[in-house]
C-alpha cells in the first residue's frame, strides 16, 4: 500500500499518470516553495479587500458581536478545511478536488466535484473585478481621476490575464506581494489606531466578541455572511503539480492561510468596532476601515489603505483565475477537447484552459456591468459563487468520510467530518430557508442549474463519461490514497 508519508518524488505522482505528456502538455514541476503556494490560498481570500467593509456589514447584520461572529465562522471552516487536509496529504494535482474525490468517491463525483469548484473560481473572479473596480474609484476618486467602474474592472480583467500567463513563479510572487503589502498596511493602521485607544480610550474592549443581547438566530445570519469570508482557503491543492513536495507544502498551506486569514480578519474587525462610538454608526459607514485609519491616523494612511484593498482585490481575482485554470487543465487533460490541455512552451501556464476561464470570467462581468454602481454587481456576481461552494465543499467532505471509513482511519477523525458536515449543512439551510428573494434568487437558481448540468453532463456524454472513468489521474489517486489499482466506480 502506498505510504501517505510525503516523499522526495511526490511531485511528479499526479505529472508522472501522463507519461507521453510532451512539453507543452504539462505544467512545470516543483516550481513552488511554501510562501508561494499558501499565497493562492490567501489571494483567493483577499483578505484587505474583505475587511475594508466586513465590519459596517456585520454590524448591520448581528450587531456588536461582529467579531464574534467571524470566530465562529473561522472555526466552523476549520472543520471543512480538515476534508482538504486528510486528501492532501495523501495526493495533489492541478485537478485539486477532481484528483481525490473522483478517486474515493468514483469519477462522476469527482467530475461534479471540479466542475463546480471550477465555476466557483471563475465566478469569484468576475465579482472581484468589479469589486476592485469599485474599491479603485474611490481611491483614484481620492487623487483627482473620476472614471466609470467598468472601465476599472475591464482594466483588472487584461492584467489578471496577462499576468496568469507568465510562469506559476511571476503568478504566485506578484499575489504574494500585493497581498503582503496591503496586509502589512492595514496591521500597521489598527496598530496605531490601537496606540491612541480607539473611540473614548475603548480600544482593547471586548465588546466586539459579545452578543450584547442579540439571539442566537440573527448571530447565526452573521456566522454564515462571515463563513463566505473564509472561502478559498483550498485553492493551493490547484497547485499540486507546480509545489515543491505537495504533500509536505499544500496541507500546511491550507490550514495556514485559513488560520492567517481568520486572525488578521477578526482582529481589524474588532479594532474597527472599538474605533467607532456606537454600533449604529457603524452599521452605516460606507468603508469604516478606511474612515478610522483616516481618523486616527491622517488621510494619506486612510488613501493607502484605500489603495491597497484595490491591489488586495486584484491579487484575489489574479488567484482566482490561476486556481480556475488548473482545474480546467485537469478535466482537459482526461476528456476535452485539445486546445484545454495546451500549454505555454514559454511560461509553462495552461494557456488553452486560461482562455476559457478568461472568457467565463468576463461574461461574468459583462452580464452585470450595465448596473450603475460597482457594488451591486459585486454582490449578485459573487452570490451565485458563494451557493456553489458550499456545494462544492458539501462534496469534499463527503468524499473525505468516505476516505476515512474505506481507510478504516481512527473514528475521531470521521466525527469530526461530520461536524463539518453538520455545519455545512446549517449554512445551507440558513442560506436557502427562506429561499432568497429577486435578485438573488436567481443566482441561487442559476447554481442549480449549473450543478444539474456538472450531473447530466458526463451522463450525456460518452467521451467525457469514458474519459474520466479511464483517467490516469484518477487511478494515480486511488492507488495513492486506497492502495487501489483503480479509481472507485459510480455503478
Amino acid at each position: 500500500m502506498t505510504t501517505l508519508e510525503p516523499t522526495s518524488q511526490d511531485v511528479g505522482v499526479a505529472a508522472a499518470a501522463y507519461p507521453n505528456a510532451g512539453e507543452t502538455r504539462r505544467l512545470r514541476a516543483g516550481r513552488l516553495r511554501f510562501f508561494r503556494t499558501i499565497a493562492e490560498s490567501v489571494g483567493v481570500q483577499g483578505p484587505t479587500g474583505g475587511v475594508v467593509l466586513a465590519p459596517a456589514v456585520l454590524a448591520s447584520v448581528s450587531g456588536g458581536g461582529t467579531a464574534l461572529v467571524e470566530l465562529i465562522a473561522a472555526v466552523a471552516m476549520g472543520f471543512v478545511a480538515y476534508a482538504f487536509v486528510i486528501f492532501t496529504r495523501g495526493f495533489n494535482s492541478a485537478g485539486s478536488v477532481y484528483g481525490f474525490t473522483g478517486a474515493v468517491a468514483g469519477p462522476i463525483f469527482g467530475f461534479v466535484s471540479a466542475w463546480t469548484l471550477m465555476l466557483v473560481y471563475v465566478s469569484f473572479a468576475g465579482g472581484i473585478f468589479a469589486a476592485t473596480a469599485g474599491i479603485a474609484q474611490s481611491a483614484f476618486g481620492a487623487v483627482g481621476l473620476h472614471l466609470p467602474w467598468q472601465v476599472y474592472a475591464i482594466i483588472a480583467f487584461v492584467l489578471v490575464m496577462a499576468l496568469a500567463y507568465l510562469d506559476i513563479k511571476i503568478s504566485a510572487t506578484v499575489i504574494l506581494l500585493l497581498e503582503g503589502v496591503s496586509m502589512l498596511l492595514v496591521v500597521t493602521a489598527c496598530s496605531i489606531v490601537l496606540a491612541k485607544g480607539g473611540f473614548d480610550g475603548h480600544a482593547f474592549s471586548s465588546a466586539p466578541f459579545r452578543p450584547n443581547g442579540v439571539s442566537f438566530a440573527v448571530l447565526g445570519l452573521g456566522v454564515v455572511l462571515s463563513f463566505s469570508t473564509f472561502s478559498g482557503f483550498e485553492a493551493a491543492a490547484t497547485l499540486g503539480e507546480e509545489s515543491r513536495q505537495p504533500r509536505r507544502l499544500i496541507p500546511p498551506a491550507i490550514a495556514a492561510s485559513l488560520a492567517l486569514v481568520a486572525v488578521f480578519t477578526i482582529g481589524v474587525t474588532a479594532v474597527v468596532t472599538n474605533a467607532y462610538p456606537d454600533i449604529n454608526q457603524l452599521s452605516t459607514a460606507k468603508v469604516p476601515l478606511v474612515t478610522v485609519t483616516s481618523k486616527f491616523v491622517g488621510d494619506w494612511m486612510g488613501d493607502l489603505i484605500n489603495f491597497g484593498a484595490v491591489v488586495s482585490a486584484f491579487g484575489a481575482a489574479l488567484a482566482c483565475a490561476v486556481g480556475a485554470s488548473r482545474i480546467l487543465f485537469a478535466l482537459g487533460r482526461d476528456a476535452g477537447p485539445v486546445m484545454l490541455r495546451r500549454t505555454s512552451r514559454r511560461t509553462g501556464a495552461p494557456a488553452g484552459a486560461l482562455i476559457w476561464v478568461g472568457a467565463g470570467g468576463l461574461l461574468m462581468l459583462l452580464l452585470f456591468i450595465h448596473e450603475q454602481l460597482a457594488n451591486r454587481a459585486v454582490a449578485l456576481s459573487l452570490t451565485y459563487g458563494a451557493d456553489l461552494i458550499i456545494v462544492a465543499y458539501i462534496l469534499v467532505v463527503i468524499a473525505a468520510i468516505i476516505f476515512t471509513i474505506r481507510r478504516r482511519m481512527a473514528p475521531v477523525k470521521t466525527v469530526l467530518l461530520l461536524v463539518g458536515l453538520a455545519v455545512l449543512g446549517y449554512v445551507v439551510k440558513a442560506t436557502f430557508v427562506p429561499f432568497p428573494a429577486p435578485p438573488y434568487s436567481w443566482d441561487a437558481l442559476a447554481a442549480a442549474i449549473t450543478l444539474a448540468a456538472g450531473i447530466v453532463l458526463p451522463l450525456a456524454y460518452p467521451p467525457l463519461r469514458r474519459g474520466i472513468r479511464e483517467s490516469p489521474l484518477l487511478k494515480a489517486g486511488a492507488s495513492a490514497l486506497l492502495g487501489a489499482p483503480g479509481p472507485a466506480t459510480d455503478d
